[in-house]
C-alpha cells in the first residue's frame, strides 16, 4: 500500500510502508535539471547540489556529516537532465534526525563565499577527470550530435569553461528563485508509517508554498549521424531512434520486456548473436531513454577499431528483422520473467523503492507497488510489445561512432550505406 498525498503548498508525499525492515531510505527531489538551465548558468544545478552539503544556517559541512556517520546511515545527492535530488539510507532510530537535516539543507544551505570557491575546484576536478573516462566522454558528445544546442545536448555539471566562469552571487540567486525551500516531492521506503514521515518533514511541508510546474516542453531538433574522434584504441557505437513526447504506463512496460528480450539480459539477441555467437564486441545492450517531452531507444556497443564497421552493420540487421519478423512467443516469455525478477529482486532494497516511487512521481505515471508492476507486466500481450517498439522503428535512426581517427573513414562510409538502404 502507497500513502499519497500532496499538501496544500503543493509539496507531494509519497511512503511506502513495509513492516519487515528497521531501515528507511528517503529522498527529496526537485523536477528541475540541467535542461532547465539558462544557458549562461549551464552546471548551476550540478553546483548548487554539491553546496547544499557546504553548510546550513546551524550546521557546518563536517557536521552534516558526522550526524549521518553517527547514525549509521548513507546520504548522497545527484543531479540529472530532468531532475535533482538528495537522499539517504538510514536505522529507524535516525530518520527524525535524517529529516531535520535534510530539511535545512534544503531551506537554508550558506553557499559560504569561502566554500563556495573550493568547492569550484571539487567540480573542477570532478570534471577533469571525467575527461579520461572515454565512455563518458563518447556519452557527452553523442549527447550535443543527437540534441544538437537543445539544452538535453548540454553535459549534466557543465564544461570546465562554464564552471570557473561562475559567481557566488548568480549561483544564490538561482538557488533563492528555484531550489530554496522548494522540492516537488518526498519519497520514503521502509519500516516507518505516513503519519511518522509527516511530523519529521512537518517545517517543510509547511515552509515556502510550491510554485506551479509552467515550463514549457521545448522540443529538441534531432540532428544527423556522426563520428568523433577520441584518443582511444576501441570505438564505441551509438544506434539511436527518436521516440514519441510521452509513452503511457503500458507502453512503457511493453518497452521494458522489448528491451529485456533485444540487449538488456544476458539471453537477449544483441547479446547472444553479436557477442556470444560472432565475437563482435566485448559491450552491448539497449535502453530506452524517456524524458518529459521526448524519448529516444538506443544500443550501444564497444569493439575494436577492426570490428566497428560491421558492429554498426549487424545491429542495424538486428533492428530491421525485429522491425520486419518480431519477437518469438519463447523470448517474450523468457523477457517478462527476466523484467518481473529483476523488480522482484531489487524490492528486497528500500533505497529502490524509494528511487522507483520518485520516478514514477516526476514522470507523472500512476504510482504502483512492485507487485502492482509484476501483474502488469503479465498482462502485457505480443502485439502490446510490437505496437509499444513500433513507435520507435517507424523513425530512421541516428547513428553515431566514437573512437581514434583510424575507423573514422570507414566507419562514415558505413553509416551512409545503411542510411542510403532505407
Amino acid at each position: 500500500m502507497i500513502f499519497d498525498t500532496t499538501f496544500n503548498g503543493g509539496l507531494r508525499l509519497l511512503v511506502e510502508s513495509t513492516a519487515a525492515t528497521d531501515v528507511a531510505a528517503v529522498g527529496v527531489w526537485y523536477n528541475r535539471g540541467s535542461r532547465d538551465e539558462p544557458a549562461d548558468l549551464a552546471g548551476g544545478t550540478h553546483i548548487i547540489e554539491h553546496m547544499l552539503f557546504k553548510g546550513t544556517e546551524t550546521l557546518s559541512a563536517s557536521q552534516i556529516a558526522r550526524h549521518f556517520d553517527a547514525m549509521g546511515g548513507l546520504v548522497n545527492a545527484f543531479t540529472e537532465r530532468e531532475t535533482m535530488g538528495l537522499h539517504a539510507t538510514i536505522p529507524l532510530s535516525g530518520f527524525n534526525e535524517a529529516a531535520r537535516i535534510l530539511t535545512e539543507i534544503v531551506t537554508s544551505a550558506r553557499f559560504e563565499p569561502e566554500e563556495f570557491n573550493r568547492e569550484l575546484i571539487v567540480i573542477e576536478n570532478e570534471i577533469t577527470a571525467s575527461l579520461d573516462d572515454v565512455e563518458e566522454v563518447a556519452a557527452d558528445a553523442f549527447a550535443r550530435r543527437y540534441w544538437g544546442n537543445h539544452p538535453l545536448g548540454r553535459s549534466i555539471g557543465g564544461t570546465l569553461e562554464d564552471v570557473k566562469n561562475k559567481k557566488r552571487d548568480e549561483i544564490v540567486a538561482f538557488y533563492q528563485d528555484y531550489f530554496k525551500g522548494k522540492p516537488n516531492l518526498i519519497t520514503v521506503a521502509g519500516g516507518i508509517s505516513p503519519e511518522t514521515v509527516i511530523r519529521a518533514f512537518e517545517p517543510l511541508i509547511n515552509g515556502i508554498p510550491q510554485e506551479p510546474d509552467n515550463k514549457k516542453p521545448q522540443l529538441p531538433s534531432i540532428k544527423g549521424s556522426y563520428y568523433h574522434r577520441l584518443s582511444s584504441q576501441y570505438v564505441q557505437v551509438y544506434y539511436a531512434l527518436p521516440g514519441p513526447e510521452h509513452i503511457d504506463d503500458h507502453e512503457y512496460y511493453a518497452l521494458e520486456i522489448a528491451n529485456a528480450a533485444l540487449g538488456d539480459a544476458m539471453g537477449s539477441r544483441l547479446f547472444q548473436k553479436l557477442r556470444e555467437d560472432l565475437g563482435l564486441c566485448y559491450t552491448i545492450y539497449s535502453s530506452p531513454n524517456l524524458f518529459r517531452d521526448c524519448s529516444l531507444f538506443s544500443v550501444y556497443g564497444t569493439c575494436a577499431v577492426s570490428n566497428a564497421e560491421e558492429l554498426l552493420s549487424r545491429i542495424h540487421d538486428e533492428i530491421q528483422d525485429i522491425k520486419n519478423t518480431k519477437f518469438s512467443e519463447e523470448e517474450i516469455i523468457n523477457a517478462k520473467s527476466h523484467v518481473a525478477g529483476m523488480i522482484t529482486i531489487a524490492a528486497q532494497d528500500v533505497e529502490y523503492k524509494m528511487r522507483r516511487l520518485a520516478r514514477q512521481a516526476l514522470y507523472k505515471s500512476n504510482i504502483m507497488t512492485c507487485k502492482e508492476s509484476i501483474q502488469k507486466i503479465e498482462s502485457i500481450e505480443l502485439s502490446d510489445i510490437q505496437n509499444s517498439l513500433n513507435l520507435f522503428l517507424k523513425n530512421p535512426p541516428v547513428l553515431f561512432g566514437a573512437g581514434p581517427k583510424s575507423a573514422e573513414k570507414r566507419f562514415t562510409r558505413r553509416i551512409e550505406q545503411i542510411l542510403l538502404s532505407l
